[in-house]
């Protein structure tokens, strides 16, 4: 059965790839959990569902815009700047959902807003967290690497809105709010440990031109 399991050699060969691939599992296990908070909360708020569904909408724009800027930018500066800059830049995307969802009367403006916010610093980074890949691992690994950010990916779609559902029975969406913070500080501090991926060549400025 061993020519059926998954390679895991590259977690073992590369730490910039183990402490990459940790780090992107616990912050995107927390990231599900607020997937699932803030349209939840959206509901109890509204008992729309045409509400619910406008968050999911307004995520779009901001994430296709920002996604193309993002690789703009992924060719230009250090890809694990970009990682750790836009992990913090949810990190406050978050706090700012968390204190709302505290205050007597949550503010559904602040959701929306700050959905795309979050959209947008997804968008930012998926570029460079993509790209990074082939500047951590030999090229006869990139495979195996591969299937294990595939593996990280479905991980935390199914076990972090289980999760999440379970958090927010129990305790409310502000907890599931404040376990997404505590996933983010987690994943900056091994994210330092994987070393500066700067630009091989140097780039023009990102400008509207590169974008197009």
């Amino acid at each position: 059965m061993r020519k059926f399991a998954m390679d895991i050699s590259p977690l073992k060969k590369y730490p910039d790839f183990r402490y990459l691939w940790a780090s992107g599992f616990i912050s995107y296990f927390g990231s599900m959990v607020t997937y699932v908070a803030a349209p939840f909360q959206i509901k109890e708020l509204t008992n729309s569902y045409l509400a619910v569904g406008l968050l999911g909408a307004i995520e779009l724009v901001p994430l296709i815009f920002f996604g193309l800027y993002g690789g703009v930018l992924a060719d230009y500066i250090d890809r694990k700047k970009m990682i750790w800059a836009s992990e913090f830049g949810a990190v406050i995307c978050t706090a700012i959902l968390l204190v709302n969802s505290l205050l007597g009367e949550p503010k559904i403006w602040v959701i929306y807003l700050v959905t795309g916010l979050f959209a947008a610093v997804d968008g930012l980074q998926r570029p460079s967290a993509n790209a990074i890949l082939p500047r951590l691992v030999s090229h006869g690994d990139l495979p195996a690497a591969s299937a294990l950010m595939s593996l990280r990916w479905q991980m935390g779609m199914i076990a972090g809105p289980a999760l999440a559902g379970v958090l927010i029975s129990l305790f409310g969406v502000s907890a599931g709010f404040l376990l997404d913070i505590l996933t983010y500080f987690l994943s900056l501090i091994i994210l330092l440990r994987v070393r500066s991926v700067p630009p091989i060549e140097i780039s023009e400025k990102p400008n509207f031109s590169s974008l197009v």
